[in-house]
């Protein structure tokens, strides 16, 4: 089955998705605190919200979908991103807005997994990593268009151009995933208790394994950057480093799901995380500016390689029946190292050994999928619902 329709309606949905209501996520807490009097504890915990409320229904996302339907899914989930910037600008109390969160963190899994899977179930299984690749790629380069587009708009008109500018954008990705394709799989009762036999299985519980530790990576590094830039090279050298990591991030996506469908899963998972170690190894080592640039280009490609390695991973051990559960199991797993990134950020973020820490834990990641690897069966042949 060609994709092609379904690949680029659902690309187009997410970029819109994030040009817009996802890049504004850097300007709610100052917003909350600024225009809406909440204290600084409210308004982070508002934005965290999102992303608990993420990870635990990303848990239950076969359940959800198996009610809502995989077609209406995607649809509903761009529509709670736009609702957002909108509950943000007309809310007028703390418990509103945390139900605005938990509305985004409720239709965010819907989104990323229901398209997801109609991209798996309509790819070849020789480009299982493309496909998601081109996805993911779309989401980082619309992240990084959006965020100077939202700033410019903030420098000259105000949070409220920017929260109707952004529910803007977010109302053509609704229209864009309105003309994706209407598939319909066959699929399976969701069931909890292939989430017992996911974890039994050595293959899966390694992916988990990189998951937390990409998503702890992510989280806590990407914070504790922009400190140490500040510190070792001036804030004027900001501007110029820290977008290197989305740039590196875009090539990355698009140019990795090629080499993670040509060399396969594992090299792929081990490359990553070598790539990785050794730019956070720079970073703790040496403080030059071009230093600092070349290990944000190896930690954007780890944040970029690991999940979709993870998604290609599931694609070529799940059937299409119950690749929603597992899908939603196995990334329950990268929320929740972002998730508590979020809430070790105070901790660690500003400590330069922080960089050290987790070069080691990458090393570890890569000596794992290279001995994993070792032992995985050919693709497609060792399900993880099999204990």
């Amino acid at each position: 089955m060609k994709n092609t329709r379904d690949l680029v309606t659902i690309s187009l949905a997410f970029f819109f998705a994030f040009v817009g209501p996802g890049a504004c996520q850097p300007f709610v807490i100052d917003y909350l605190s600024d225009d809406k009097g909440l204290s600084l504890s409210q308004a982070s915990l508002v934005l965290s919200t999102v992303y608990f409320t993420f990870m635990v229904f990303r848990f239950f996302i076969g359940f959800v979908i198996d009610v809502v339907g995989l077609n209406r899914s995607k649809v509903m989930g761009v529509a709670t991103y736009v609702l957002f910037p909108l509950i943000l600008y007309q809310g007028g109390s703390f418990p509103v807005f945390m139900a605005g969160s938990v509305l985004w963190g409720i239709g965010a899994p819907m989104l990323w997994t229901s398209s997801l899977v109609q991209i798996l179930n309509t790819s070849a299984p020789s480009r299982y990593g493309t496909s998601t690749g081109i996805v993911r790629g779309t989401v980082q380069f619309a992240t990084f268009v959006g965020a100077y587009v939202l700033a410019a708009v903030y420098a000259h008109r105000g949070y409220p151009a920017l929260l109707f500018i952004a529910a803007g954008l977010g109302s053509l990705g609704i229209v864009a995933m309105l003309t994706s394709p209407t598939r319909h799989f066959e699929r399976e009762k969701p069931d909890l208790r292939k989430f017992v036999q996911l974890i039994r299985n050595h293959e899966a519980k390694a992916v988990c394994a990189f998951l937390v530790c990409s998503g702890l990576a992510y989280g806590v590094i990407l914070n504790g950057f922009k400190s140490h830039i500040e510190l070792t090279c001036g804030k004027a050298w900001l501007q110029y480093i820290l977008p290197v990591f989305f740039l590196s991030g875009i090539l990355a996506s698009y140019l990795g799901g090629r080499i993670c469908d040509r060399i396969g899963r594992w090299p792929t998972f081990a490359g990553g995380f070598a790539i990785g170690a050794a730019g956070m190894l720079l970073a703790w080592a040496f403080a030059h500016p071009a230093i600092l640039m070349l290990s944000m280009v190896c930690i954007g490609t780890q944040f970029s390689i690991v999940p979709l390695t993870g998604f290609a991973w599931i694609g070529d051990n799940t059937s299409p029946a119950d690749r929603a559960s597992i899908m939603g199991y196995v990334f329950c797993f990268r929320d929740l190292g972002v998730a508590t990134a979020i809430q070790l950020c105070g901790v660690l973020a500003a400590a330069t050994t922080t960089f050290l820490a987790f070069s080691i834990v990458s090393v570890l990641c890569t000596v794992l999928a290279v001995g994993v690897g070792g032992l995985a069966r050919p693709r497609g042949t060792n399900p993880p619902s099999c204990p």
